[in-house]
């Protein structure tokens, strides 16, 4: 679970005090928008409004393993269950798409064109379970929905 004084808390719902928390991580410096653990990957991944996603071993969670800045102000983040690839929104109209080893794969940001705005303040993003699809909320009720490209 992530919270907003920037700690995430761990919780074994096998222990017998289900309730309290099993570990405490304590590196983020902003309030934590998102943390997962991907299906694939023994790993705990989450990510803080400064814009910093770290990296988590959990049987050793002292310290983080590792660390990718997206962007300030960061509003949203998802990681893909299957694939090794995060998203991360900003209220700067913008989304990043990012691997584990912090290659930026992809950006979709604002334009206005002739149809309309492509993006606003990014609030919520989702990934497809299996394909690679991105579904986007933003603040002014536009919902995108966007696909890998494969090359």
């Amino acid at each position: 679970a992530g919270c907003g004084d920037g700690s995430i808390r761990l919780f074994d719902s096998r222990a017998p005090s289900r309730f309290s928390p099993s570990a405490t991580l304590h590196e983020h410096e902003a309030w934590v928008v998102s943390a997962s653990v991907p299906k694939t990957d023994f790993k705990i991944i989450s990510g803080s409004h400064a814009g910093d996603v770290r990296f988590w071993d959990p049987r050793n969670p002292k310290v983080s393993t590792n660390t990718i800045n997206t962007h300030a102000s960061m509003n949203a983040l998802i990681v893909h269950d299957y694939a090794p690839i995060f998203a991360s929104g900003s209220q700067n109209q913008e989304i990043k798409v990012n691997n584990f080893a912090g290659d930026r794969l992809s950006t979709i940001r604002y334009h206005f064109g002739f149809l309309g705005q492509r993006i606003g303040p990014v609030s919520c993003l989702a990934f497809h379970p299996y394909k690679l699809l991105l579904g986007c909320g933003c603040q002014d009720t536009y919902v995108s929905v966007y696909e890998a490209s494969y090359q």
